[in-house]
């Protein structure tokens, strides 16, 4: 098993610009997909996934700063580090039974294909880390290992039938054809926004706004574009944090930067996946007729997405104001804080067809139950990360706002610590 955990471990600390075409090339050989084909597809997709992480990466480094300085004037003081999503990765993947779940997760992805069950191929073979998430929090929740796997399995059956539910949504917003995103820590909101978006039909004046990015562009002429609102944005939160002119210049320009090439970044990665994702579903739909199969990976891809770059920003301070005023909450967000507002952002996006303002209204109460979760897992989160070898530096108690995203596996380990 240690000697799976390990190629495992090689293979996603590549990162996705190597980890992703690997897959790809495996998965096409396999299919025999035409090699000529294939070669382009994969370092194409890497490629893509290499500009994404420059411009993302750099906009992250810009706005660290100064989101401490706000951290710093709005005197918030918590007793639970934020350690970041990728120290809850590591500690995820040294779980003892991480290479089982992996396994069954595999298993039950195969066999319901086969049953036509799910059309979801999940070939993101990094994000299998969120059911592993799932079962060692269970482990941790009910003292047994067989309940930990029960209920990583379960929240993967769920992830790949609400995969197949969003797919439309997604191709149709995002525009990715035959790609879904069964990412737990992202799909598991799907229900939910879908519900309030529902819910804001009904609200007078907010159900008739259109917010979206072309009607914002319409509206406000060259100030609705993505560059100027990137630019806007971006000096109102170098202003609260603090900066001198040139800091507020600064993030201002890296902000406009990831507004406008971002998207442009990720039209070179679909130059290479959309194709792969053709052959692949081309091939599957011969062999198993009757299925619409689609290719499962991250839901980091709806970074690129104008609306959630948006809506990331504005809950980067929102973030800080809220977990600065909720009585409940003891996480000092931080590390991910950028990463996770952008990523909970995806599906009120989709939902309401890039509506930003019932997104940012979404994304509000989403953080709200994000940071309850993140505060409520923290002595797991904190178990998990000892066992996985994490030094905890001085801390008594850590955990992620990453943890506080994965709603579906939060619920499962409430469940599963009655059983304890």
């Amino acid at each position: 098993m240690q000697v799976v955990i390990d190629a495992l471990n090689w293979i996603c600390g590549l990162g996705p610009m190597c980890m992703m075409p690997i897959i790809m090339f495996v998965i096409g050989i396999c299919l025999r997909v035409k090699i000529g084909t294939l070669l382009k597809c994969c370092i194409t997709t890497g490629v893509g996934f290499c500009g994404v992480n420059l411009v993302i990466n750099t906009f992250v480094a810009q706005v660290g700063p100064s989101v401490q300085n706000m951290v710093t004037r709005f005197g918030l003081h918590t007793d639970i580090m934020d350690v970041g999503w990728p120290a809850r990765a590591a500690a995820t993947w040294a779980y003892p039974l991480a290479a089982v779940v992996v396994f069954v997760v595999l298993g039950i992805n195969i066999l319901m294909l086969v049953l036509k069950a799910t059309n979801c191929v999940m070939v993101d073979f990094w994000s299998y880390n969120h059911f592993i998430f799932c079962a060692a929090i269970c482990y941790y929740a009910s003292g047994s290992a067989i309940i930990g796997l029960i209920c990583g399995a379960i929240c993967a059956i769920v992830t790949f039938k609400l995969a197949d539910w969003t797919q439309p949504i997604v191709e149709e917003e995002f525009g990715l054809p035959g790609v879904s995103f069964p990412t737990s820590n992202s799909i598991s909101w799907a229900p939910l926004a879908y519900l309030l978006n529902k819910v804001y039909d009904h609200i007078p004046g907010l159900n008739k706004l259109q917010a979206d990015p072309e009607s914002i562009q319409k509206k406000f002429g060259v100030l609705g574009e993505p560059l100027m609102i990137g630019t806007i944005l971006g000096a109102v939160f170098g202003i609260l944090g603090g900066n001198d002119v040139a800091g507020v210049m600064t993030v201002a320009m890296y902000t406009a930067a990831t507004m406008v090439l971002t998207p442009k970044m990720m039209q070179v990665l679909m130059e290479g996946l959309i194709p792969f994702a053709d052959a692949v579903k081309e091939l599957l739909n011969k062999k198993f007729s009757g299925n619409k199969f689609h290719i499962g990976i991250d839901a980091a891809l709806t970074i690129a997405n104008p609306s959630c770059i948006a809506v990331g920003i504005l809950m980067v301070p929102t973030t800080i104001i809220l977990a600065m005023v909720l009585p409940f909450n003891r996480l000092l967000p931080i590390s991910d804080i950028a990463y996770q507002a952008m990523w909970l952002s995806a599906y009120p996006v989709a939902f309401s067809k890039g509506n930003v303002v019932r997104s940012y209204i979404s994304c509000v109460i989403f953080t709200i139950i994000m940071l309850f979760i993140a505060t409520s897992l923290a002595p797991v989160h904190t178990a998990l990360a000892v066992a996985g070898g994490y030094d905890l530096a001085g801390a008594a108690l850590v955990s992620t706002e990453d943890a506080g995203t994965h709603l579906l596996s939060y619920l499962l380990s409430v469940v599963a610590g009655l059983f304890h």
